[in-house]
């Protein structure tokens, strides 16, 4: 076993560690020869009397030579851990070269995975190394100043983000623009440095990132931030400018309207002095004049929905609903509605508003149910989800083509006639402004002879 281990053991050195091993001891051994040739050539010109041969052979020559071997067996002994300990130190160092360069391959990989432009440098800005993003995106740059390669410049730039990293230790960025940049667009640069354990800094990172797109998304959405305003303030004009002319409108038509109201009242005082023509125009003028009249409050209630500012609050619509129809019910006694609503139904929104979009529908609904034998008008809501809620009032009156729903809420537009049911075509442009006013939506859909729905969403 002891023969097979030393085989083994020999099997292990390497050629040249064997060669070198055979060489000291044959010089051990040449030694040995040589002080001993010496040590009796010595004793028999000192002593003579004798031949050189018994010299050679003397006990105290023996001695002399077992000594000697002795010290050369040492060296050897020692000549040999120390090319072991050279050895395991060769092999040592072979795997830590080994483990660097895997590293460095994995550090590499990191880098090229990234996808990001990234590049290594020294405390003096000289380019370490670059990932093939940051080649492609600058070009080949290794072993030379950044400055020098990327701006053609002798001295480092100033505000460098890199040097003030090196400074102060924090990550510090820059934006670029073409004019500067080595890519002829924008780009985005991050400087960090990494220190050593005497706290001094070693290697500068560097990430570039080309935000042409970004930034050109930014100019983009300012100049179109720039349009909305311009047109929000043009809408405000024109708006400002509608609630004038619709201010001035009513209350500059009151007047001669009133004149013109009053002389047809004091004319139907004269019907039995007119013939049928006469009375016909007499009550043609009076009736224009009650038009006219709800007309010019129609208008002054869509200024107002535009003017008043919104105090949203959430609030149950029933018992505002309920106070509605009980009053279309006073004001249309012979009119028996079956009026149908849920226990509760909560919305947020302006109460003052919300108000007179259910006055408005449900004025709808009961002036065109009024031909029907059983009207019935319903109140309810219906499930959106979203953070979204949606009530709608239904009636089984006249109802509407829905091919032209569009022009439901479309001042002055009406489906009906005036004769068949009076009214002023402002109603439910009015509705349409206040949910709009709510970032609502308000639709309608009917069927002609079995009634119509309006639903109204409110956001929240």
């Amino acid at each position: 076993m002891d023969v097979t281990r030393r085989m083994a053991r020999w099997a292990k050195l390497s050629e040249p560690g064997l060669i070198s091993f055979l060489f000291q001891i044959l010089l051990g051994a040449l030694l040995v020869l040589v002080f001993w040739v010496v040590d009796g050539l010595l004793d028999y010109l000192l002593f003579g009397g004798r031949p050189l041969a018994d010299f050679l052979l003397a006990s105290d020559s023996h001695e002399d030579f077992a000594l000697v071997l002795f010290l050369v067996c040492g060296l050897l002994l020692y000549s040999r851990r120390a090319h072991r300990n050279e050895a395991a130190l060769e092999q040592a160092l072979q795997a830590a070269l080994e483990e660097a360069e895997r590293e460095r391959a994995k550090m590499e990989g990191i880098f090229e995975a990234l996808g990001e432009a990234v590049s290594i440098q020294d405390p003096d800005l000289k380019v370490l190394y670059q990932n093939p993003a940051h080649q492609r995106m600058t070009g080949p740059y290794v072993g030379r100043y950044c400055y020098e390669a990327y701006r053609k410049e002798s001295v480092p730039c100033a505000g460098c983000h890199l040097l003030a990293s090196f400074q102060d230790g924090k990550v510090h960025r820059a934006e670029l623009g073409p004019e500067v940049s080595a890519t002829g667009g924008y780009v985005e640069l991050i400087g960090s440095s990494l220190k050593g354990s005497d706290g001094k800094p070693h290697y500068g990172i560097e990430i570039v990132r080309d935000i042409t797109a970004r930034k050109l998304a930014e100019e983009e959405t300012a100049a179109l931030n720039a349009a909305l305003t311009h047109q929000a303030a043009e809408l405000q004009q024109a708006n400002q400018e509608l609630e004038a002319f619709c201010h001035a409108i009513s209350h500059d038509m009151r007047a001669p309207l009133t004149r013109v109201y009053s002389s047809a009242q004091e004319l139907r005082g004269y019907r039995g002095q007119l013939d049928d023509n006469g009375r016909f125009f007499v009550d043609l003028v009076h009736d224009g004049c009650i038009q006219m009249e709800a007309l010019l409050d129609s208008l002054m209630v869509l200024c107002r929905v535009t003017e008043v500012e919104l105090a949203c609050a959430t609030f149950d619509l029933v018992p505002v609903a309920c106070e509605i129809a009980a009053q279309l019910r006073q004001d249309q006694p012979g009119h028996h509605v079956s009026f149908l609503t849920p226990e509760r139904l909560m919305v947020h929104g302006d109460p003052q508003l919300l108000r007179v979009v259910l006055e408005n529908l449900l004025s709808n609904a009961w002036k065109y149910s009024n031909k029907v034998e059983a009207p019935v008008v319903e109140l309810g809501s219906v499930a959106t989800g979203q953070g979204e809620g949606t009530f709608f009032i239904r009636d089984n009156g006249a109802g509407f083509d829905s091919a032209r729903a569009g022009q439901l809420f479309q001042p002055f537009k009406r489906l009906h006639t005036y004769r068949d049911f009076p009214g002023t075509g402002l109603g439910l442009a009015t509705v349409r402004r206040i949910v709009r006013r709510h970032n609502g939506r308000v639709w309608g859909e009917g069927v002609p002879g079995r009634g119509a729905t309006f639903y109204v969403m409110l956001p929240g």
